[in-house]
C-alpha cells in the first residue's frame, strides 16, 4: 500500500446512519493528500424474475430502480459528514464482494475502507460475510472500521510473525511483517501515536527436550532451548524495526512486545490490555495460489477481536477472482 504518493482509497458506504468508512477516509486523506472514491453495493435478489413478472416491469429497470434509490440514500447521508465536500457514488451491482474486488482491480486502489458488518453468534463462523471474503480476496488492504472506533488511531497493535526459519516461504513472510509494519506506521498519524509490534512466540519442543533429556540436566536443558528461541526472535524484531524505521524514518515511537503463547491467545489479550485502536496483521498466504488465501490462525483472530482490524496481503498476492 502507498497512499503517500497520490494514492487512492476506496469506501464502501451505505445508507446507514454511521459514516465511519468516510470520515476515516477523509481524516487519512488529510494526512497523506490521498484522493478519495466511494461505491455503494446493490445485489440483485434471487428471485428477481419472479418480481418482475408480478410488478409487470422488466427486471433491467427494477435493478436500475434499486441502485438509483441506493446513490440518492447514500448521497445525502455522505453530505451530513463531508463538510461540504462533493463525493460522487458509483452503484456497482452484483454480489458485494465481487463487485468491490473487481473495482479495486480496474482503478487500481490502495486501500478499501468499510464498516465492518456485525458478527453474532455462531454465524460468525458458518458464514462467508462481505467482511471476510474482501480479508481472504481483496489485492489491496482492507480496514474494516467500527461505529464506535476512533476515526484517527493513536494506538496501533501491528501483529507480526518471526518464526522465520520455520517458514514454508521465508522472504513472503519477511516481506509481509515489513508490509504490516510499514502500514501500520502510514496510519499512525496522531503527533503522540505509537505503534505496537508484537510477536507471540511459543517453544514447541521444550517438551521434547525435557523427554530426552535425562535427570537433572533436564531443566537445563529446556531452559536453553527456551532462551535460545527468546533470543532468535528478539534478534528478528530488532533487525525488522530497523529495517522499517530505515524506510519510514522518524515516524512514530515503535514498541517492540515478545509476548509467550498462541497467536490467538497472546493477539486477544494483549488488544483488549494495552488497549489499541486498530490491528493491523497479515493474512497468510501462499503467492500465486487460488483458493483460501487467509489463514485459519489469522481469521479466527481476526473474529475475536473487539476492535477494528486492517488486513495486508504479502507481496504477488493474486486474487482468486482477478486470475494470474
Amino acid at each position: 500500500m502507498n497512499i503517500e504518493k497520490s494514492g487512492k482509497i476506496l469506501v464502501v458506504a451505505d445508507a446507514s446512519e454511521s459514516q465511519i468508512a468516510l470520515e476515516s477516509a477523509m481524516a487519512l486523506s488529510e494526512v497523506h493528500c490521498a484522493s478519495i472514491e466511494i461505491v455503494a453495493c446493490v445485489e440483485p435478489p434471487h428471485d428477481l424474475s419472479i418480481l418482475a413478472r408480478l410488478s409487470g416491469s422488466d427486471p433491467s429497470s427494477l435493478i436500475e430502480g434499486a441502485a438509483e434509490r441506493t446513490r440518492t440514500a447514500v448521497r445525502e447521508r455522505l453530505e451530513e459528514v463531508a463538510h461540504g465536500s462533493k463525493f460522487d457514488v458509483t452503484i456497482l451491482v452484483g454480489k458485494a464482494y465481487q463487485e468491490i474486488i473487481r473495482h479495486v482491480a480496474r482503478s487500481d486502489c490502495d486501500l478499501v475502507i468499510k464498516k465492518a458488518d456485525p458478527l453474532v453468534g455462531i454465524s460468525r463462523v458458518l458464514f462467508a460475510s462481505t467482511d471476510q471474503h474482501l480479508l481472504r480476496k481483496c489485492p489491496c488492504p482492507v480496514w474494516l472500521q467500527t461505529e464506535t472506533a476512533s476515526r484517527r488511531p493513536k494506538r496501533i497493535l501491528a501483529a507480526v510473525d518471526l518464526d522465520i526459519l520455520d517458514a514454508a516461504e521465508p522472504e513472503t513472510l519477511t516481506s509481509l511483517n515489513r508490509r504490516v509494519l510499514e502500514t501500520a506506521c502510514m496510519f499512525a498519524t496522531e503527533p503522540d501515536s505509537e505503534v505496537i509490534v508484537l510477536h507471540a512466540w511459543e517453544a514447541i519442543g521444550e517438551g521434547l527436550v525435557w523427554a530426552f533429556s535425562g535427570g537433572s540436566a533436564a531443566r537445563i536443558s529446556a531452559d536453553r532451548y527456551v532462551n535460545e528461541i527468546l533470543a532468535t526472535r528478539t534478534k528478528a524484531m530488532d533487525q525488522l524495526l530497523a529495517d522499517v524505521r530505515s524506510e519510514v524514518g522518524p515516524g512514530p515511537r515503535l514498541v517492540p512486545i515478545l509476548d509467550r503463547g498462541s497467536p490467538e491467545a497472546v493477539i486477544h489479550e494483549q488488544s483488549r490490555a494495552i488497549p489499541v485502536d486498530v490491528v493491523v496483521m497479515g493474512t497468510v498466504a501462499r503467492t500465486g495460489l487460488s483458493g483460501v488465501f487467509i489463514g485459519n490462525t489469522a481469521e479466527n483472530i481476526i473474529n475475536s477481536l473487539a476492535c477494528p482490524v486492517i488486513a495486508v496481503k504479502p507481496d504477488g498476492f493474486v486474487s482468486p477472482l482477478l486470475g494470474n
